[in-house]
């Protein structure tokens, strides 16, 4: 897994080792979700794509 240090915090919690199971997904490219869903009852998914070049005035929008 990419970013190992940014998740190193998760693998820590009690039962991550028997019951977490991390994937790598891109939300822009369709169908990459499919595998990390297979066989779940639920999912929260709270991320979204931030696409396009930020501002340089953060009070533009």
């Amino acid at each position: 897994m990419r970013n190992g240090e940014k998740v190193a915090h998760l693998w820590r919690l009690e039962g991550a080792k028997e019951r977490l199971r991390l994937v790598r997904a891109d939300l822009v490219e369709e169908g990459s979700f499919d595998d990390a869903i297979m066989g779940c009852d639920g999912v929260f998914h709270s991320a979204s794509p931030v696409l396009g070049r930020p501002t340089s005035d953060p009070k533009a929008f």
